[in-house]
């Protein structure tokens, strides 16, 4: 901001000159151009009678009244000039100098009064900065600009979505409210909405969280937020077949093998365990290509399971025993989750481009690792010969000790 202001001092500076300059130099061009047209004219004057007297027109004694005369007139003709200019040359330095006072006066307060200095500070440090160092800093731009800007609706969604995460739900539920009002029905703001009603009511969908996820799945039927938050709520209220309905619809958004995909696949198996565990039927995977998956059921023996550390990590994961060790797929899961039903497809790539195929001869392996690191395991399973699109369930069992890497 120094610069700017700096630079507001030296347009001031050239305003007030601007206004100053013209009127002095009029009033100085003015008293001086009489003065000297009156001398000039005298001066012409004696100029004249001598040529006069040079000539023999004139005598010397005529000569020198007329120059008497002369030399009267251009007193009375000063004299007059300056009485006349005596009552502006009283006044006219001061009325130059008020102006000239009032007029950075009145610039600045128009600035103040109709432009944005808030909003320029902001510009100045988003330009320095473009991204936050913290998230409250992060918080605390977002409340400037919807300061400055009120009707920013993207800018109340920010900030919602900065209030979410520093667990503020209160403060994001009005912040979503704003943005509702300035975007309109948003699926995504919908959501959020909903979202942080949900975590402002003690993880509780009210009946205002409800409607809204209603609405964005109506206006947009895989709206991610919305599926995962109503499969929470379905998960926690024990109706595991809504939740893996949801989070199947979610799933089939989200790039097979990603963190976030593994973690919602992890959610859908913990729901199916609760049913098998219940004695309960189990729903079908949805949009799963037909035949071309390998269902296991994968556990733990009874000693190992006796040993293992219930946060340790399970690694199960299938390779071509004719190719590279490379697995083509694989899934994560920990001791806790054990034992539970898994389907393999190429879903769960470990490369984009790789998919499974009806028939297909695979070799499935199994890893318990209390580092998670699937290279230093210390125990695991396998199955030879396993064929991909096979109906019946495969036994993966975690049984082999496995020697320490040297």
């Amino acid at each position: 901001m120094t610069d700017f202001w700096l630079l507001s001092v030296v347009l001031l500076v050239v305003a007030v000159l601007a206004v100053i300059w013209p009127l002095w130099k009029h009033r100085q061009y003015k008293r001086v151009d009489r003065t000297a047209l009156n001398v000039a004219l005298y001066q012409e004057r004696m100029s004249e009678l001598d040529a006069q007297v040079a000539a023999g027109d004139l005598t010397v004694a005529e000569r020198d009244s007329a120059l008497e005369e002369a030399s009267r007139l251009l007193l009375e003709d000063t004299a007059r000039d300056e009485s006349a200019e005596r009552p502006r040359r009283r006044g006219g330095p001061w009325l130059l100098i008020v102006s000239a006072g009032l007029l950075p006066i009145i610039v600045v307060g128009l600035y103040f009064a109709w432009g944005n200095p808030a909003g320029l500070s902001l510009y100045r440090e988003m330009q320095t900065s473009p991204q936050p160092e913290s998230l409250e800093a992060m918080i605390d731009r977002m409340q400037r600009i919807t300061e400055v800007q009120p009707e920013n609706g993207e800018a109340w969604y920010m900030l919602g979505r900065a209030y979410l995460s520093a667990q503020q739900p209160d403060l994001a539920v009005d912040a979503f409210g704003q943005s509702l009002e300035r975007l309109g029905e948003r699926p995504e703001v919908l959501a959020q909405l909903a979202q942080a009603r949900y975590f402002a009511a003690g993880n509780e969908l009210d009946s205002a969280a409800v409607a809204a996820l209603d609405k964005a799945l109506e206006l947009e039927p895989n709206e991610p937020t919305a599926l995962g938050l109503l499969g929470i709520a379905a998960f926690e209220s024990a109706d595991y077949p809504g939740a893996i309905e949801y989070w199947q619809r979610l799933l089939t958004g989200m790039r097979p093998g990603s963190d976030g995909a593994l973690a919602i696949q992890g959610g859908i198996d913990r729901a199916r365990q609760r049913i098998t565990a219940a004695g309960g039927e189990l729903p079908a995977q949805a949009e799963q290509p037909a035949g071309e998956v390998i269902t296991l059921r994968l556990e733990l023996s009874a000693e190992v399971a006796a040993q293992a550390d219930p946060d340790a990590v399970v690694f199960v994961f299938a390779r071509d025993p004719d190719g590279p060790p490379m697995p083509l797929v694989a899934r994560r899961f920990s001791v806790a989750d054990l034992p539970v039903d898994v389907v393999l497809s190429s879903a769960d790539a470990m490369l984009p481009d790789v998919e499974l195929s009806q028939g297909q001869i695979l070799q499935l392996t199994a890893r318990l690792s209390p580092t998670g690191d699937a290279l230093q395991g210390t125990h695991q399973g396998r199955v030879d010969d396993v064929t991909v699109g096979n109906q019946q369930v495969v036994l993966l069992t975690i049984d082999q000790a496995l020697k320490p890497a040297p």
